[in-house]
């Protein structure tokens, strides 16, 4: 079971709606999902074993892919770390028997423990950054309103 604490997240939630733009509200909170997402790759990163390096280059934080984007629903943003197989598709194997093994090969996970260990801090992060997001998007539309004014 994942057991994760975030507090403030109806604050955040009535915030980012009271930005008016659908569009900028998504883009606002993409904006800091992708940011917090930052420490659990940076931990993935760290524990995979480096044979030829290709696997832990790999390793990219992006949008989710789109047969999962069919499953949100309505305002649901998403942001996904993994392993980025545009360059290889062989990789998205070659990390599966990295992280849970084969008849071969022993198990050496690195991307659970990597959320294990790290899934608090980016939970933190994601308020703290979706916050100053917010703020900083809430001004450029002041200010885009302003010029629009004239003023």
């Amino acid at each position: 079971m994942i057991t994760v604490d975030f507090k403030g997240g109806k604050e955040l939630e009535a915030a980012l709606k009271e930005l008016g733009d659908k569009g900028a509200a998504r883009r606002t909170a993409e904006r800091a999902l992708k940011a917090a997402a930052q420490p659990i790759r940076d931990r993935w990163e760290e524990l995979v074993p480096e044979d030829e390096g290709d696997l832990k280059r790999s390793i990219k934080i992006g949008k989710a892919i789109k047969s999962v984007q069919k499953l949100s629903r309505g305002d649901t943003v998403m942001t996904f770390v993994g392993v980025d197989e545009s360059q290889d598709r062989r990789l998205h194997i070659y990390a599966e028997v990295q992280e849970f093994g084969d008849s071969k090969r022993q198990a050496q996970p690195a991307g659970r423990p990597a959320w294990e260990s790290q899934k608090q801090v980016a939970l933190d992060r994601l308020a703290d950054d979706l916050r100053a997001e917010i703020i900083k998007t809430a001004e450029r539309a002041a200010r885009k309103r302003a010029k629009k004014a004239g003023l």
